[in-house]
């Protein structure tokens, strides 16, 4: 069973509203529902593969007809705190577009006031402090969207990003681009769902928008070559991609209810490739999960480690829409929170260093001097540092390490601009802790992607 505490990025209020209050809220207001018991209701609400996408929205259209009112968006927001506390989140965003529960006479901000006040509540009962994110609707004008951003800036309080969602095909992000730049230059999160139900194009249109996370991108594989399991190549958009190190919320039992099973989705290989992902329930109700489970998955279908697990968890802390001090109080408690011990950690090296050192058997690269520490990265990690400093470079040979032999002078701590906490050891590296030497050359076009061999031996 998956332990350690999660972080929800991607969870839509609408999505994850309980069978048994959308047929007390519908039938309040007198709409009438396709089942009046709640485990059919249910059974109704789950999209399922090869549904058409007009049947799959219109489950979330029967959920919003009920949530027309203060009080209905407040309970809606309490119960989905209380049910992502039950499953051992610490940190969540809820995403909804205000302008869809404007039907009985709300405006945006007391759309916003009312779910704030539930979220208020559930706070003070289960201790988890969820954020919101407003939703702008991309097959809308971009004036509905401006309108939706200038509210999100006036709530303030739990309002901490805005998102670009619905249809994409025929709406590329783009078209929204002046509402996300002003929601970014008012201090707003920028996130955009892109690469679920189109290609690697939505991912370039979104991209233009610069936001700092994606919602889903897994369509991105798309555009990479690959080879035995693993990508041996990116595209333009898929380097473009990694290289903004926007975090993709991915959302695997979605993405299978809309025609990628889990078992084959690229989760793992992007991953390894170096792209920065997370995992989410995205709509709990609808496609039935929840968010420990979507863990569980990828553990047993994809194979993912507890290591890789957590992993991912503290990477959606630090893609968190938090202030500063208060997101790296969140990666912390989730690094510490998993406990894992990692056996095997990587280090780059020049080869031309380590073999002068490796006869004394003692090697200190010229960073040591500088920093006091040698740099040390997990293997989800290693091309962080490549990408970023190293370029082009032919001449590296990645060192691991047992960690186990190193302990004493082994400190986590986080990287220098990120939150992300790195391995640094504070003591010169002996050479009978290094397991084994891997070249590490450089693509052709300058970037890295893991060599097959160093996979191997860390994960072996």
């Amino acid at each position: 069973m998956t332990h350690g505490p999660l972080v929800v990025l991607h969870d839509h209020l609408d999505g994850g509203v309980r069978p048994s209050t959308v047929l007390d809220l519908c039938h309040a207001v007198g709409v009438a529902t396709p089942a009046d018991d709640a485990a059919a209701l249910g059974a109704w609400m789950t999209i399922t593969p090869g549904m058409e996408l007009v049947d799959a929205f219109s489950r979330f259209d029967l959920v919003n007809a009920g949530l027309q009112t203060a009080d209905a968006l407040r309970r809606v927001a309490l119960e989905g705190v209380e049910d992502l506390a039950a499953d051992g989140v610490v940190h969540a965003e809820f995403r909804f577009a205000p302008l869809l529960h404007t039907a009985a006479g709300m405006t945006p901000a007391e759309v916003i006031a009312a779910v704030s006040a539930g979220l208020d509540e559930a706070h003070r009962t289960t201790g988890l402090d969820a954020r919101i994110i407003a939703v702008m609707m991309r097959d809308q004008p971009l004036d509905i969207s401006m309108q939706v951003v200038d509210a999100a800036i006036a709530a303030g309080g739990r309002v901490v990003g805005v998102d670009v969602a619905g249809i994409e095909p025929g709406f590329p992000a783009e078209l929204h681009r002046p509402a996300v730049e002003r929601a970014a230059e008012a201090g707003l999160g920028v996130t955009i769902h892109a690469g679920e139900m189109d290609g690697p194009h939505q991912i370039a249109s979104a991209l233009t928008c610069e936001p700092s996370r994606i919602g889903h991108g897994w369509r991105i594989i798309d555009d990479c070559t690959v080879e035995d399991d693993r990508i041996v190549a990116l595209g333009d958009t898929a380097a473009a991609l990694r290289a903004s190190d926007a975090h993709l919320e991915v959302c695997l039992t979605s993405n299978d209810c809309l025609g990628q099973p889990v078992a084959e989705h690229p989760l793992r290989m992007l991953a390894d490739a170096g792209f920065r992902v997370g995992l989410n329930p995205d709509d709990r109700t609808i496609t039935t999960t929840t968010s420990r489970r979507e863990f569980e998955l990828a553990r047993t279908l994809l194979g993912m480690t507890d290591i890789e697990l957590a992993a991912m968890s503290e990477r959606a802390a630090v893609a968190a829409f938090l202030p500063d001090t208060d997101r790296a109080a969140l990666v912390e408690r989730v690094r510490s929170g998993w406990d894992i011990a990692v056996p095997r950690l990587v280090h780059l090296a020049e080869r031309e260093v380590w073999e002068s050192c490796r006869t004394s058997g003692v090697y200190l690269p010229t960073e040591f001097g500088r920093d006091g520490f040698i740099h040390l990265s997990g293997l989800h990690q290693v091309l962080t540092p490549a990408n970023r400093f190293y370029a082009g470079r032919r001449d590296l040979v990645a060192l691991v390490v047992d960690a186990h032999l190193i302990s004493n002078a082994l400190v986590w701590e986080p990287g220098t601009g990120i939150q992300e906490y790195f391995p640094h050891l504070y003591g010169a590296l002996g050479a009978d802790a290094v397991l084994a030497e891997i070249p590490f050359p450089s693509e052709t076009d300058g970037s890295f992607l893991l060599p097959p061999e160093l996979v191997k031996v860390v994960r072996r």
